[in-house]
């Protein structure tokens, strides 16, 4: 399965221009310090700043998706789980590069970036991957 083309928005124009540089941004409170998911609606004035985040994190679930036949006639199957970042927030998104029949709970990752279509103007998207050791994977 391959990522549906994904353009930008107002709204989402920092998060992809993160993207586009090989950044995984999320929001953070900048008086408490808490992360916040990058889609939170903003205000000029409401204290959150774009951060990078450490691109880390757990699966904490996950499912296989069955699509018809490819090209070659066999079945595809995507893997998309969620991702308990190391930062505290849960994550949806595609798990690329691992066994879609093995038990994959609590599955140590890490962010990648791959473009979500042919065109110039199709964004670059986050996923997620087996984390390595050199990135903190165990």
């Amino acid at each position: 399965m391959t990522v549906s083309p994904v353009a930008r928005d107002d709204a989402s124009a920092a998060f992809f221009d993160g993207t586009r540089a090989g950044r995984f941004l999320l929001l953070r409170n900048r008086s408490t310090g808490e992360y916040l998911d990058p889609r939170t609606p903003r205000s000029d004035d409401d204290g959150l700043a774009p951060v990078p985040a450490s691109g880390t994190g757990r699966v904490v679930s996950w499912s296989v998706v069955h699509s018809t036949p490819s090209e070659d006639g066999d079945p595809v199957r995507t893997v998309v789980a969620i991702v308990g970042l190391d930062e505290g927030l849960w994550w949806w998104c595609r798990l690329v590069g691992v066994n879609p029949d093995a038990d994959l709970f609590d599955l140590r990752v890490e962010v990648d970036f791959v473009p979500s279509g042919p065109d110039p103007e199709h964004e670059t998207v986050p996923v997620f991957r087996p984390a390595t050791e050199k990135s903190g994977g165990r």
